[in-house]
């Protein structure tokens, strides 16, 4: 499976948090891809938490979540070459690349580890909302040096998002996947324009928090400028309607549900 990667990778961080992920989810469904998860974003996600209920139910939703068909997900596997391959680059890192870590401790690092899979693998980029304990420019440097290819190795989510949806139908693609996000659970409910706009005007300082700040800010500037908004918010609810990524996060919001007492 490994050898079939294709698209951007990204950390545990964005997987872990609902805003992020569902706007990952729905933009891989949106780009013809699943949404990849690495061996050491997968070790964070699922392995057993030493603290916290909810914790606890989000990482054994993960274990539940492997095992679905309908999952939008695929997880990645290193076969012995790429694991050789990973191990070289985690060698390779200089201490500005993580700067709040010891040298000595980069070799354990969850951080290094993940980019060096994404490298390993040959994912299109690493994604990450981790600007403070990752030096980007350091990391993409240095990569660049090690692998003789001037490109882009790591990346943060935010600026992913806009690079991607740059300007015209692209732009008004985002506004119209950021709000699948939002759409009514309801399929029978009512949404209209101005509904719907209110539920954007929610959206976005989650995304704010999400680190998602210029991606935010695109979003008021699309709607205001968009030359159909009733097509905008009926395409938004078809995505939502027809977005397996959205239907998980539905079956994962009353999985636990059901099963919080079990927890306490």
């Amino acid at each position: 499976m490994a050898g079939d990667a294709k698209g951007p990778a990204f950390d545990a961080n964005t997987l872990s948090s609902p805003t992020p992920r569902k706007i990952v989810t729905c933009w891989m469904e949106q780009a013809g891809l699943t949404t990849m998860i690495l061996p050491t974003v997968w070790q964070e996600l699922a392995s057993p938490p030493n603290y916290g209920t909810l914790p606890l139910m989000a990482r054994s939703w993960w274990h539940v979540k492997e095992d679905l068909a309908d999952t939008p997900f695929v997880w990645m596997e290193l076969d012995d070459e790429q694991t050789s391959i990973a191990d070289d680059v985690i060698q390779s890192f200089t201490a500005p690349c993580f700067p709040r870590t010891a040298p000595k401790d980069i070799p354990r690092l969850a951080d290094a580890r993940i980019i060096a899979e994404s490298v390993a693998i040959g994912t299109e980029v690493l994604v990450t909302g981790d600007i403070n304990s990752i030096d980007h420019y350091e990391v993409n440097g240095l990569l660049s040096d090690v692998t003789g290819r001037n490109r882009e190795y790591v990346t943060t989510l935010d600026s992913a998002l806009c690079g991607a949806h740059s300007h015209g139908d692209a732009a008004e693609q985002l506004l119209i996947l950021c709000l699948a996000t939002v759409a009514p659970k309801d399929r029978s409910a009512m949404w209209d324009i101005d509904t719907a706009y209110a539920d954007l005007q929610r959206l976005r300082p989650a995304m704010v928090g999400a680190g998602l700040h210029n991606a935010s800010a695109r979003l008021e500037g699309r709607w205001e400028h968009s030359r159909d908004l009733d097509s905008v918010v009926g395409k938004a609810r078809l995505q939502a309607d027809e977005s397996p990524a959205l239907r998980m996060e539905d079956h994962w919001r009353q999985w636990l549900i059901d099963n919080e007492s079990k927890c306490r």
